[in-house]
């Protein structure tokens, strides 16, 4: 590792005469020591009211990048209100308004103006608050906090109107999870949390707690430690005595959401005879972060056949992007050799890949439906059942195949020809190079099977693909190097795709595509000249000729009509 000391020796020669100016000139700043710790640092002493701090600068591993921190020698004092828990004195200057021309000494001068107006050693008569610089996001603020609430709207809402003297049952559910623990409340009463997604309301843990509200104010409530202590300060000011109680499996109250006379809520959780107090992560960020086009997406029924390393991309991407409804075709497992592509991870290993890629889409809206199907389209099945699956794929407004199989294709292209339903399907090549990304839309487009000749014919006519694909996704040279498509790779068709999809739904005669076909590029190779080298293929003049027209005569037509009637009137015997 390089030090920048060795390597700037002008950075650190004005560090070094910046340093000796400010101890001559001030009276402050007393005996600096230059010491190499793990790093560059300098020990001095700053005289504050007659008060003596003991303080190390320490120089960071990317000075001047970033800035120096101070902090005191003895890493137990404890000063200032100014003073992360690490024991830094937060400065003038940090992170987020550093700037490389600041040398060490300022950085002892900012401490001084801090202490001196501090004066957290001296006499009270004489110490000052000192504003400070910056906003702490909630992220920071909580960063310690191993108890945690989470707060919605919709919850506040409820909890500020809610009556005194009032004692309610509240259902509470948790998220353990590195090393944290998140509750979110269930139901409080008659309110119930309608944006907990269904999987995790009927798992998880649960716990009852009550909800009170007191006419105490917030400083009697603060800083209170035991579940008596509480429970006075209750009956002192509301003349109520609250008591714990069990609930229908004999299991004591855990917590307590307890709104005071300001209306600030805090939540304690009972341990033994003592109170946990579990923080708010308040959660009020508009929920609406997609666009306004998307909402036409709310109702149509998405079929997707294939949930691997594409499919469950594009089926998650949807479900984020506002789709509500799916139909989703797969009878795959999910194995360790799909982690490296797929959304899924170790915790789904064994399971079918459509059933796993369901119970996350859920978790991620509460209010999507989702039907699946763990039937080959191509395999051994009942005719019956096979039949089933095809019929409920035919009624979804947009049928998505993700399989890149020829037979799938050739099936799910005759439904959606027949049913006269847009299909968009892929193909991510060999080795990552690139992929393909089409569609076939009633009357907008060519029929599929007409679109998927054209793509034939371009690649026919183009340079041979001079690579062997000796497993999926991966192209071997004449060397014998195998290159293999990444998760990268993947998504980046995966999103293309999915662009597709929505593009098809809520712009079917006003689409931002001027092409249905496209071929792109990730790497130079084959046809592509460099990455992201796109080529539409034109499909427009294939439309009025599609082959599919057959003129039957009158008498035929005639014949089979009354062949139907018949039929119809045996049925209704």
């Amino acid at each position: 590792m390089e030090f920048w000391y060795l390597t700037d020796i002008s950075r650190l020669s004005n560090e070094r005469n910046e340093m000796q100016r400010l101890e001559e000139s001030s009276t402050w700043l007393k005996g600096t020591e230059w010491r190499i710790e793990s790093r560059l640092v300098v020990r001095a002493i700053i005289m504050a009211h007659e008060q003596i701090y003991e303080l190390q600068l320490t120089y960071p591993d990317f000075f001047p990048a970033t800035p120096p921190f101070i902090s005191p020698v003895n890493t137990d004092d404890r000063w200032s209100e100014h003073q992360y828990s690490n024991g830094t004195l937060c400065l003038e200057w940090g992170p987020d308004n550093w700037h490389p021309d600041v040398t060490g000494a300022q950085m002892f001068e900012s401490a001084y103006k801090l202490l001196n107006a501090e004066n957290p050693l001296g006499e009270s008569t004489t110490k000052a608050m000192v504003p400070s610089r910056h906003f702490l996001t909630p992220g920071q603020s909580i960063r310690g906090e191993g108890w945690r609430f989470h707060m919605t709207k919709p919850i506040l809402n409820y909890l500020s109107v809610y009556e005194e003297k009032t004692v309610g049952q509240v259902t509470m559910k948790y998220v353990v999870s590195t090393g944290k623990i998140v509750y979110h409340a269930v139901q409080i009463n008659q309110f119930i949390n309608e944006q907990l997604p269904a999987p995790f309301k009927n798992g998880y843990s649960k716990e009852q707690w009550i909800i009170y509200r007191t006419t105490a104010p917030t400083k009697s409530i603060s800083g209170v430690k035991k579940t008596k202590e509480l429970f006075d300060v209750i009956k002192t000011y509301d003349g109520y005595e609250l008591k714990l109680s069990e609930d229908e499996n004999g299991e004591m109250t855990k917590g307590i959401i307890l709104i005071d006379k300001e209306s600030i809520s805090h939540f304690f959780y009972f341990f033994e005879e003592s109170i946990h107090e579990v923080v708010i992560v308040m959660d009020d960020i508009p929920n609406k972060r997609i666009p306004d086009s998307c909402l036409e997406m709310i109702g149509k029924r998405f079929a997707i056949i294939g949930l691997g390393s594409v499919g469950s991309k594009v089926a998650e991407s949807l479900c984020r992007m506002g789709a509500t409804t799916f139909y989703l075709v797969d009878e795959d497992l999910f194995l360790l050799g799909n982690l490296e592509r797929h959304t899924l991870d170790w915790r789904d290993l064994g399971l079918h890949k459509v059933d796993a890629i369901a119970q996350r889409m859920r978790y991620i809206s509460s209010s999507v439906d989702i039907k699946t199907s763990r039937l080959n389209l191509n395999g051994q099945e009942s005719n019956a059942s096979l039949n089933g699956v095809l019929v409920e794929i035919s009624n979804c407004d947009v049928i998505i195949d993700a399989t890149a199989n020829g037979q799938v294709f050739n099936l799910l292209a005759s439904i959606a020809t027949t049913k006269q339903k847009p299909i968009i399907w892929t193909e991510v090549y060999a080795g990552g190079i690139g992929g393909l990304i089409a569609r076939s839309r009633p009357i907008l487009d060519p029929k599929p099977h007409i679109m998927r000749q054209a793509y034939q014919e371009f690649a026919s006519s183009s340079p041979p693909f001079e690579f062997s694909e000796p497993i999926p996704y991966a192209h071997e040279n004449e060397a014998g190097q195998v290159f293999i498509a990444s998760d990268a790779d993947v998504s980046v068709i995966a999103s293309h795709m999915t662009r597709f999809v929505v593009d098809t739904i809520v712009a079917p005669e006003k689409s931002i595509f001027p092409y249905s076909m496209y071929v792109i590029g990730l790497t130079k190779g084959w046809i592509f000249s460099q990455p992201f080298d796109t080529k539409p293929i034109q499909t427009e003049h294939l439309l009025s000729d599609d082959g599919s027209t057959i003129v039957v005569d009158e008498a035929t037509k005639a014949d089979h009509i009354s062949f139907l009637i018949n039929l119809l009137e045996k049925s209704d015997d």
